[in-house]
């Protein structure tokens, strides 16, 4: 399914660029520094867009937006990953303070604990509780499931990866008390079988990663993103708004992930897929 399957509407450039943060904070933890941005940085970035013309919008804006024909003239979407209590310390007061739109995607079985994913590579950051989740919906941040567990869904059982999937979204609309229809998958890892369980779910977007700018003729169920690393400076955010140095996605997953896949299925340990 692509977006273009209830509008042909595209930018003037065609491009969406969908950006992918995680952590934000000045105290980078370890080896998950390379995934972490400083709050000077994330306020750079975001006067960067600003000073661009470009207009931050969620995902669900930017899948109706294209559904109306009604996008903004140069749109971005900025999306955070896993729900560290960071986002609501660091990364939404920089947001608000601006007036702009954000996705967060939650990692819902850890609302109010640690990171436990991280566990093996020595990182266990704090995550966000379910009163603070429940308060940046209010205040308007988009909301979106990441799984229970933060695992790699397309190396699970389809009945374990469906329980994922569809656990995190109850979850999630039982502390919000609306609908959660966006999905991330964890890592970005993600297969067409995968896809089909999202669907399944009830979700009406996904997102992976692919280090691709979206388009408005991408795949809804695996909208393309570009991870912004610890060495992003605003002269790498600007090649990605441009398109330079950045592939446009295609409609078809790359053979090396199909690759790469294979590969984590095999060193996948027996039984392994729960936490």
């Amino acid at each position: 399914m692509t977006m273009t399957e209830t509008s042909s509407v595209t930018t003037a450039t065609g491009a969406i660029p969908v950006l992918l943060y995680h952590s934000v904070s000045d105290a980078p933890a370890g080896r998950f520094g390379p995934f972490t941005v400083s709050r000077s940085q994330l306020a750079a970035h975001l006067d960067l867009l600003l000073e661009k013309g470009y207009q931050p919008i969620t995902v669900g804006a930017m899948l109706a937006g294209l559904a109306a024909g009604q996008l903004p003239p140069r749109p971005v979407v900025l999306t955070f990953d896993d729900g560290f209590a960071d986002y609501a310390a660091n990364a939404w007061p920089l947001l608000a303070e601006r007036g702009l739109a954000a996705t967060l995607y939650v990692t819902a079985g850890d609302l109010g604990g640690r990171s436990a994913w991280l566990a093996s590579a020595g990182v266990s950051l704090p995550m966000l509780s379910r009163r603070e989740i429940a308060d940046l919906a209010a205040d308007g941040c988009e909301i979106g499931a990441h799984s229970m567990t933060h695992p790699h869904l397309d190396c699970l059982p389809h009945a374990v990866a469906y329980e994922e999937i569809r656990n995190s979204k109850d979850v999630l609309e039982q502390v919000l008390g609306r609908t959660v229809d966006s999905f991330a998958y964890p890592h970005g890892y993600h297969s067409r079988a995968t896809k089909e369980l999202v669907i399944a779910a009830g979700y009406r977007s996904a997102t992976a990663v692919r280090n691709a700018v979206s388009h408005a003729d991408d795949d809804r169920y695996a909208i393309a993103r570009v991870t912004v690393t610890s060495d992003f400076g605003i002269a790498e955010v600007a090649r990605v708004l441009d398109g330079t140095g950045v592939r446009t996605a295609g409609p078809r997953e790359r053979w090396q992930t199909a690759v790469w896949r294979q590969a984590r299925r095999l060193a996948r340990p027996s039984g392994a897929g729960r936490r």
